[in-house]
């Protein structure tokens, strides 16, 4: 394949006009696929921080569900992703695997040679993440619970964190304004200081001669 260049990669029956808007879309990386569920295409290229900003943003602006795909190799950053959000907030989870055909195209370099297409399969992974579950089978073989609160991370909508982290807090600037008890100072030491040094001098009996 020397003398050729991939011009092209598209899934198998699609035509070529359509794989030019799947490429762009991928690049991107978010695409709306309604008013309540949004689509989140993870590509091998992307950092894994910008899509779990982009995740929460949503679930904060009243989102109630994220679709996560991925390809190929970008499966286990979309499995990374999914793992992180989960322990930022309770979401249910629903895990599917497929396969689909991807052809690409080759452009000869060399006049007197024909375009190519070679054809392959790509492991296609399609992650649902859910607040409340609502229209998910809770009995699908890739549905998974969410986390307990104690796996939760702080400050992420998990109260029982939150409650002791405030306790934890309070019970410091308490022991922190409480003064400390002041010692009586003797002639510039201590009491204790002072007593010790009564005991270390012996009584003189008499006067001297």
């Amino acid at each position: 394949m020397e003398k050729y260049r991939l011009v092209e990669e598209r899934k198998a029956g699609e035509a070529s006009g359509e794989a030019s808007v799947v490429e762009e879309e991928t690049v991107e990386g978010l695409t709306s696929s309604s008013s309540t569920s949004y689509e989140v295409r993870i590509t091998q290229q992307g950092k894994p921080r910008n899509y779990i900003s982009y995740a929460m943003n949503l679930f904060e602006q009243g989102s109630n569900k994220i679709i996560l795909k991925a390809m190929g190799r970008a499966i286990n950053k979309a499995v990374t992703i999914a793992e992180i959000l989960k322990r930022k907030m309770p979401l249910h989870q629903i895990t599917s695997l497929t396969s689909c055909e991807i052809v690409d195209v080759f452009e000869p370099l060399e006049e007197g040679l024909d375009v190519v297409e070679s054809r392959r399969f790509v492991s296609c992974m399609i992650i649902t993440l859910s607040r409340d579950g609502e229209g998910m089978d809770l009995k699908d073989i890739g549905y998974q619970p969410p986390l307990p609160s104690e796996e939760i991370q702080p400050g992420d909508l998990n109260v029982r964190r939150q409650t002791a982290a405030a306790i934890t807090t309070s019970t410091d600037q308490k022991a922190t304004s409480t003064p400390l008890p002041q010692k009586e100072i003797v002639e510039g030491k201590t009491g204790d200081v002072a007593e010790k040094d009564r005991e270390k001098t012996p009584e003189i009996e008499g006067k001297p001669p």
